[in-house]
């Protein structure tokens, strides 16, 4: 087993995976329009839109499966030899890539999958579910035109492979820097229990809170306390998540970063005023039955959201050690 065979698994990957993505559009272009045909109130479209949310989701769930499928190949065929002089200090299990599923193009396809069935599970509310299809029929056109995990499979983790290879195969002098930074990104980042643990928390939280933001906008269209109430359910669970993610999120940086100003990240401080704004939305509720504080509380969930949103952003567009953006 060898980088051939890791080759062979990346292309496969990507004949198994882009018709199911596809499809995934088409659907969504579909549901879209069943969920607006429904909010103008022609109710026998309803049935087709729960449809083609539950065959969304399960297409979501399908590629998925075909995702674990490709990391666990990576796993078995890519192995990293390190020069003689660090094997004695290095771990067996830093010579293997064990990488977590919601990593670079990923993530925005599991965060997707997580919303889809948080959807489902909103249903009961036709006019929330509606609306929620519409959030996610765009939520899937973003994933497949910007984040498409089959298009070109882990591309980060695909040139640190391809370049390690090609170093080895020519017995290049940068092996021994090489082998020194691919020890940290797999010690630290790839195979760290944290990375399987804190990001995807996180990512469920935030598909959770897509249901009380949509919960908010019907709150303030129709005035019904319901509204609120769905709001305030799918608030608590994605408010215990996000805090829990948050705070293992913690010694993971401790451990990783200890040499940098971590605290200082812009993400990380996007987090915490995130967080902030959540606690304040939950908080609010113990005043939510004087007068108009309804309103109130579903205007401060809608900013919520927009927080989580930004937060989200700041991966993209200002540079940090979550950053995507060089310094």
């Amino acid at each position: 087993m060898g980088f051939p065979e890791y080759l062979a698994a990346r292309e496969s990957l990507a004949l198994i995976g882009q018709p199911v993505i596809t499809y995934i559009l088409i659907l969504s272009l579909f549901q879209a329009a069943f969920s607006v045909l429904y909010l103008l109130k022609k109710e026998k479209y309803y049935s087709y839109f729960i449809k083609c949310m539950y065959i969304n989701a399960g297409l979501y769930v399908l590629g998925f499966i075909f995702l674990i499928r490709y990391h666990i190949q990576i796993y078995n065929t890519v192995l990293i030899e390190y020069p003689e002089f660090m094997r004695q200090m290095v771990p067996v299990d830093s010579s293997r890539f064990i990488i977590p599923l919601w990593i670079e193009s990923e993530k925005l396809y599991f965060w997707a999958m997580a919303a889809f069935i948080f959807a489902l599970a909103a249903q009961k509310r036709k006019e929330i579910a509606s609306f929620t299809g519409i959030i996610l029929s765009g939520f899937s056109i973003i994933v497949y035109f910007l984040s498409n995990p089959f298009k070109e499979p882990l591309p980060v983790v695909h040139s640190e492979i391809t370049r390690w290879y090609s170093a080895l195969g020519q017995g290049d002098a940068t092996i021994f820097q090489l082998a020194g930074t691919l020890y940290g990104r797999i010690t630290y980042y790839y195979n760290s229990t944290y990375m399987w643990v804190h990001p995807p928390m996180l990512f469920i939280a935030y598909a959770s809170l897509i249901i009380t933001f949509a919960a908010c906008i019907y709150m303030l269209i129709e005035q019904d306390r319901a509204y609120d109430e769905i709001a305030y359910r799918f608030a608590k669970s994605g408010y215990i998540l996000l805090t829990a993610g948050m705070l293992i999120g913690y010694p993971w940086a401790v451990e990783a970063w200890k040499d940098s100003a971590w605290w200082w990240d812009p993400k990380i401080s996007g987090s915490i005023m995130m967080w902030v704004l959540y606690s304040a939305y939950l908080h609010a509720h113990i005043y939510v039955a004087r007068g108009k504080m309804w309103n109130a509380t579903a205007c401060l969930g809608i900013i919520c959201f927009v927080s989580l949103v930004f937060t989200y952003l700041l991966t993209y567009i200002v540079p940090g050690i979550h950053s995507v953006v060089q310094p």
